[in-house]
């Protein structure tokens, strides 16, 4: 039995899967024999027992599954060998079980770990709409939702509990408020702060224009130099009704000192005055 002494050579120095090769082929030359199925099953048994990487040992466990069912065809049949088979099926059915209570606890593990990673998601979540909430400033704002759309990315929400979920629903219908309140207000302040700049400009065309009439009057560089940057450089949409009747009050001021071609060059820098964002 040369094949024989090979495959319990290659057994012994844990030579798995050459042994699995030479076992295989030396048990489907011999489904019958007793001897030769007892060592294979059994090694089959043994590396499905190992502490190796799940798939492997269930690759084992369906090969001696394979064997036993094989045997059981071929085998003469009595009362000693159905005793035989009986205890080969336990130890393949212990076997499994072994494997599966693995995988369970391998899975509860891995679903606790996650449940706690939504719970610091979540918790993160909660204080970062504290902030959202008590933020007055544009690009501190977008940080804030930067920070937001990360964390909620990195929630595992198919692995959120009952608990968990209610919460996330919760912050999902506080956090729409709260953005579209913020944006709201946010752009209210930016508003604001526009026009008051736009209003201390106006001021100050209005009174360097009173205090060098002539000057501007007699030289269309120094009127475009004036008017550009400080009146016609800000976007009428953006202006409250309170801050366009007092720019109109300061066009319609210095119109009214031009003379027709001034008042022409005038209308002509208001036109080609590109808006600029402040």
């Amino acid at each position: 039995m040369e094949q024989l002494n090979l495959f319990n050579k290659l057994v012994t120095q844990n030579c798995i899967w050459d042994a699995h090769t030479v076992g295989k082929n030396l048990y489907n030359k011999n489904l019958g024999d007793q001897t030769i199925f007892e060592k294979y099953f059994n090694f089959l048994i043994l590396v499905a027992g190992y502490p190796i990487e799940i798939e492997t040992r269930k690759y084992f466990v369906s090969e001696a599954e394979t064997a036993l069912i094989f045997f059981s065809e071929n085998a003469h049949m009595d009362t000693e060998q159905l005793n035989f088979i009986r205890k080969c099926r336990e130890d393949l059915m212990q076997v499994t079980n072994d494997i599966k209570c693995l995988e369970f606890k391998i899975y509860s593990e891995k679903n606790e770990k996650i449940v706690s990673g939504n719970n610091i998601c979540l918790s993160q979540l909660v204080e970062l709409k504290g902030k959202l909430f008590t933020v007055n400033q544009q690009n501190r704002f977008d940080n804030l939702l930067l920070e937001v759309n990360a964390i909620e990315n990195s929630l595992r929400k198919e692995f959120l509990t009952e608990e968990q979920k209610a919460l996330y629903d919760s912050l999902t219908k506080e956090y729409s408020n709260i953005i579209s309140k913020k944006m709201y207000d946010l752009n209210q302040m930016n508003c604001a702060e526009y026009n008051k700049t736009a209003v201390k400009d106006f001021k100050y065309v209005f009174e360097e224009f009173k205090k060098n009439e002539a000057k501007y009057k007699n030289s269309q560089s120094q009127l475009f130099a004036l008017v550009s940057k400080r009146l016609f450089s800000y976007d009428a949409a953006k202006l409250f009704n309170e801050t366009l009747i007092y720019y109109n009050h300061i066009y319609s001021f210095i119109f009214s000192k031009l003379d027709d071609d001034g008042k022409f060059n005038l209308t002509q820098i208001a036109i080609d005055t590109e808006k600029v964002n402040r």
